[in-house]
């Protein structure tokens, strides 16, 4: 028992003195990242990128979470997508994904 109690008694003396000792300064790092601006589409692309996942307007609306109206407005120009509708977008455009099969 009495190694045991000589075990930690050494752990805690050294955790104090390491504690006492000099305070260390944490260096604080960053990361700057660079975000590009949203993509604005025309009606044309928009109804491209549509065509490609294989989707209705009301199904392609559905898998955006906005109404059937809102796709028809983008579709024909009156109406353009927000920033969290555009980089869906980019992402559909970019890696050509077919959604009809979901």
């Amino acid at each position: 028992m009495s190694e045991m109690f000589n075990i930690l008694n050494g752990a805690l003396d050294e955790a104090i003195a390491d504690a006492q000792s000099e305070k260390k300064t944490l260096k604080r790092m960053t990361c700057s990242i660079e975000i590009e601006p949203p993509v604005t589409y025309t009606a044309d692309a928009i109804k491209k990128i549509r065509h490609s996942t294989g989707l209705t307007q009301s199904m392609f609306a559905r898998w955006f979470g906005v109404s059937t109206r809102t796709v028809e407005a983008w579709e024909s120009g009156r109406n353009t997508p927000s920033g969290p509708s555009s980089r869906l977008l980019n992402l559909l455009q970019t890696h050509q994904l077919s959604l009809a099969g979901e």
